[in-house]
């Protein structure tokens, strides 16, 4: 009997010990390094899609625009690891921040290019009249 699997945008496939849905998927680590490692793999690019499959790779349920609200951990005796990462939507807020940053980013290299193609443009204006 397997595990069920989180798949991560990058294709990145973490075996979950169990889950209680999305906010409390528990992941098994060998060590701390190996639970800093998974941990690291929760960016906020590889959260904007996110797919947990059964143990034959079919399906169960798949998210967008996650976030990692939080995760805790817990070392055994033996040194493994019980991470349990706790993921969530965005909040419309969060989603319409996101693209106002984006836009106000395309319009400031919209903005440089004008300016480079005006400097251009009198570069070669003072220059035809000689």
């Amino acid at each position: 009997m397997g595990n069920d699997k989180l798949v991560l945008k990058d294709g990145t496939e973490i075996i979950l010990g169990s889950s209680l849905g999305i906010e409390a998927l528990r992941v098994d680590a060998e060590n701390k390094e190996q639970a800093c490692s998974i941990w690291e793999k929760f960016t906020q690019e590889n959260l904007k899609h996110v797919i947990i499959k059964d143990p034959s790779g079919g399906t169960i349920s798949t998210y967008d625009d996650m976030l990692l609200d939080h995760m805790e951990a817990r070392e055994s005796q033996d040194g493994t690891i019980q991470a349990t990462f706790s993921l969530r939507s965005k909040t419309m807020e969060e989603m319409l921040l996101e693209r106002v940053a984006k836009l106000e980013s395309g319009q400031q290299i919209q903005d440089e290019a004008i300016s480079d193609l005006g400097q251009a443009v009198s570069d070669v204006a003072e220059g035809g009249g000689n």
